[in-house]
């Protein structure tokens, strides 16, 4: 199939824990939390059942109050994936910086426009592919001509991406934000024929995510995301509970537990712990696509680790120490 047509028609990656991957669900989430500087990581492997895994690897990482400034966020991301027989590899770097503009009595509201600049570089392995000609009737024969002719097997391009986030975060467990993100603005040509190629779709990326207490110790967390790129879309709609076990003088435990669905493709449970300063997140897609007689329901399992770095207040003294008195 990929060989039968005279371009590739291509997709940017996803990742279903879109709300732990801040660098990837839009720029303007640059420099966007509570802390001076954020680290973050994901892993996802997808479709073993069916083929050669799919396997995504990211990482990333930001400050929100970059040379000192405090309004400027500033911070890099990359990723690479590797799909299926062929291994079609994605490599992709990119540097990102974000403006925010608080207001509101408390500053509980903000602004933040960001803008990403990164590079590409995708390639294509063709030995472990197989074609109609390398069969003679009986089996297939490795050592028959494919009878294909590739220019090339490895390409770069430049990508430009823009997003922004309105936030309303009046409480340290509330919180309401949206976003929208535009990528691929160049339009870059992808092609291995010795064409042109075609240009990489548009995606654009609007996105929901909400936070409030319903007790003590519980909160809930809503979320939804919608992306469309060309022909292609993606729903996806859920969310997750969480409760706090611990968080007294920066001392924090909570566990998250939620159910998610992408339309027309998979359900996904997802399991987080929070402890101090790192969130871990881990959520397996079970599949009920056309692709299910294939897949047997298993799709994708997804890790995902974020630690924030922030300066804190000093613990306060329990006790004093007064001297003997003689």
């Amino acid at each position: 199939m990929l060989c039968a047509v005279p371009s590739l028609v291509a997709q940017d990656i996803h990742f279903s824990q879109f709300f732990q991957t801040p660098y990837a669900l839009t720029p303007g989430n640059i420099g966007l939390f509570d802390g001076d500087h954020r680290v973050a990581g994901v892993f996802r492997q997808q479709w073993r059942a069916v083929t050669t895994p799919y396997r995504t690897f990211g990482a990333g990482g930001d400050a929100a109050h970059a040379f000192g400034v405090e309004q400027l966020g500033a911070g890099a991301w990359l990723y690479n994936d590797r799909a299926g027989d062929s291994r079609f590899n994605t490599f992709q770097i990119s540097l990102g910086g974000s403006w925010t503009e608080r207001f509101g009595d408390r500053r509980e509201h903000s602004l933040t426009a960001g803008l990403q600049f990164g590079l590409t570089a995708i390639s294509i392995n063709y030995s472990d592919l197989q074609f109609d000609n390398q069969y003679n009737g009986f089996y297939f024969d490795p050592s028959l001509s494919n009878g294909e002719s590739f220019a090339r097997d490895a390409l770069t391009h430049v990508d430009l991406h823009v997003g922004g986030v309105y936030r309303y975060h009046p409480a340290k467990r509330e919180l309401v934000q949206v976003g929208l993100g535009l990528f691929n603005l160049t339009k870059p040509r992808i092609g291995f024929f010795g064409t042109e190629g075609d240009p990489l779709d548009r995606r654009a990326s609007f996105h929901i995510l909400t936070q409030f207490p319903v007790s003590e110790k519980v909160d809930v967390l809503p979320m939804f995301q919608y992306m469309g790129q060309g022909p292609f879309s993606e729903l996806d709609l859920g969310g997750t509970v969480r409760y706090i076990m611990k968080d007294h003088y920066g001392v924090l435990r909570a566990v998250q537990g939620g159910l998610f669905y992408r339309a027309s493709d998979a359900g996904y449970v997802y399991a987080g712990l929070e402890r101090d300063d790192w969130t871990f997140g881990v959520s397996y897609d079970i599949n009920f696509s056309d692709l299910v007689p294939a897949s047997r329901n298993r799709g994708g399992i997804e890790f995902t680790a974020v630690r924030v770095f922030r300066k804190r207040p000093a613990v306060p003294a329990r006790f004093k120490a007064c001297p003997d008195l003689l």
